[in-house]
């Protein structure tokens, strides 16, 4: 677990890393036409066209290998993604460090003053779009700054001064502040992961919670309130497109007796049987097997015709009959259940619950009728029916 936070927190990290950076690309394109018009004079023209072009063209390439990586979603190792924006970094700190090395000589000391504070602006730039990664600042911000340095060192004393005032400042923004703000992020960053995960864990209990409301604790079924919720659903969908639902309300026979003659532990595992068996029947992704309550179980059945309903219910009948649970006061001696059949073409004037009395009739007219046996609703039930 440690273990993936760190990859997470190194993966984000290089994320910023190459989102913010691409902000400042324009700043570099535009710093080095800038620089473009001051030395224009200075320099020979087809040095500066060419440091120009370089610059530009390293920049674009840094922006399709940035854009390249997120379309990607940082796939690879985040090591590998640092090393690869550290030598576009390092390639553009070097551009300006030769462009400061090669033409700051040439200028007044003005425009050299000039020079420099934009090179530090660059260096301060960076220090914001490259806070996440210490290599690439580096990589970018000694390349920079180090040779104008050296052109002021080797010049007179005017000059050597501020030379010197400009090492102390580098010296303690990249050993001192540089170091305490990233420390400060990858904190903020580690933070957001944390609450990431806190979210994500709360996520999973509220699903779990939610899927444990749904289904019934001793069947492991679905309960009342996810039949209701489902056949809630499916009955606005079938109505708007005039399809049927079927329903089978099946009830255990004479399970007070078995309850009484065997106890309540075996009257548990009896209903978990028989309500194992009902779900097998569920066997399209709209059908739902589900525990009415007590021994009463519900087999819903969207886009289904009197005549499939009826077949299916003959087979959960046999099916329970045949698996012999041993039933002490039934004939046959085994568990038996009764089944009602209810089918009705949806409409939206037609309510579920005369769907549910439907079927719940055909019930106890199977069961006054002997048990064991399937009973249809006396007719296919209408719209306002």
């Amino acid at each position: 677990m440690m273990a993936d936070n760190q990859q997470r927190v190194a993966l984000e990290k290089v994320r910023q890393l190459y989102l913010y950076y691409r902000y400042s690309m324009p700043v570099n394109v535009a710093i080095a036409l800038t620089w473009g018009a001051v030395l224009y004079g200075y320099v020979p023209d087809q040095q500066l066209l060419a440091w120009n072009s370089l610059v530009i063209g390293v920049v674009a390439a840094r922006m399709l290998h940035s854009r390249r990586r997120t379309l990607q979603g940082f796939t690879l190792p985040a090591r590998r993604l640092e090393w690869e924006f550290s030598i576009g970094s390092a390639l553009m700190g070097s551009l300006w460090g030769a462009a400061s090395w090669q033409f700051l000589p040439a200028l007044p000391g003005f425009y050299q003053a000039f020079l420099v504070i934009t090179a530090y602006g660059l260096v301060s730039g960076g220090f914001v779009s490259m806070i996440t990664s210490r290599l690439s600042f580096n990589l970018f911000a000694w390349p920079t700054i180090l040779p104008p340095l050296a052109v002021l060192a080797g010049g007179n004393l005017e000059m050597q001064l501020p030379a010197f005032g400009l090492v102390l400042f580098a010296g303690f923004f990249i050993f001192s502040t540089y170091p305490r703000m990233a420390r400060h992020v990858e904190m903020g960053i580690r933070s957001n992961i944390k609450n990431e995960l806190l979210v994500e864990d709360l996520r999973c209990a509220n699903e779990k919670i939610t899927a444990m409301s749904l289904q019934d604790a001793l069947t492991g079924i679905s309960n009342r309130r996810a039949l209701d919720q489902h056949l809630d659903e499916h009955w606005r969908l079938a109505a708007r497109h005039k399809d049927h639902i079927g329903l089978i309300m099946i009830d255990v026979d004479k399970f007070k007796d078995y309850n009484d003659e065997l106890g309540h532990l075996a009257g548990d595992k009896c209903l978990q049987i028989v309500a194992q068996a009902i779900a097998s029947f569920s066997r399209r992704p709209a059908d739902m097997a589900a525990r009415y309550g007590g021994e009463e179980f519900v087999l819903l059945l969207p886009d289904t015709e009197q005549s499939g309903a009826e077949l299916l219910a003959e087979e959960v009948r046999a099916h329970i009959e045949q698996l012999a649970l041993s039933h002490p006061t039934v004939a046959g001696g085994v568990v038996t259940v009764s089944c009602g059949v209810a089918v009705t073409e949806v409409s939206s004037d037609l309510s579920y619950d005369v769907l549910i009395k439907a079927a719940d009739n055909a019930l106890y007219s199977a069961k006054n009728k002997g048990r064991n046996r399937v009973e249809l609703a006396p007719e296919l039930i209408k719209s306002g029916e």
